[in-house]
């Protein structure tokens, strides 16, 4: 009689059981094929389907499975609170924005006596020469 044999071969079917029940409450995987192919290619058990597959073990990693990826599902948040902005006193100056870097290159130009190529405003046009 071969114990050692068996003890191996229990001993495999429980790890690989036991793996199989890992990735089934990943919620990374779709159902028991995709854990059977997890199992043989990308943890090494070539024969991980074969000590796997029945109708009982299909049924409880599919269903697990399922649970796992509703479970990783994030739940609709409620409406963000929007913060309120600070109500500044009207008597207090509104800051300018900072100008930009393209429009501070440009003022430089400008300075530097350089011709610019800034849009001509609607009451130029009109003083044109037809």
């Amino acid at each position: 009689m071969s114990t050692g044999h068996d003890d191996l071969a229990a001993w495999k079917r429980q790890r690989t059981v036991t793996l199989a029940l890992e990735l089934a409450d990943s919620g990374r995987y779709e159902n028991f094929a995709d854990i059977a192919y997890a199992l043989q290619f990308e943890h090494g058990m070539a024969m991980a389907q074969a000590l796997i597959d029945h109708p009982e073990m299909r049924r409880q990693l599919n269903e697990r499975c399922a649970n796992a990826r509703e479970a990783r599902v994030p739940q609709a948040p409620e409406a963000p609170e929007v913060p309120q902005e600070a109500e500044t006193p009207e008597s207090a100056p509104a800051q300018p924005a900072a100008p930009s870097l393209l429009r501070r290159a440009a003022t430089a130009l400008r300075r530097a006596g350089a011709p610019t190529t800034e849009p001509v405003a609607a009451g130029d046009l009109n003083s044109a020469a037809s």
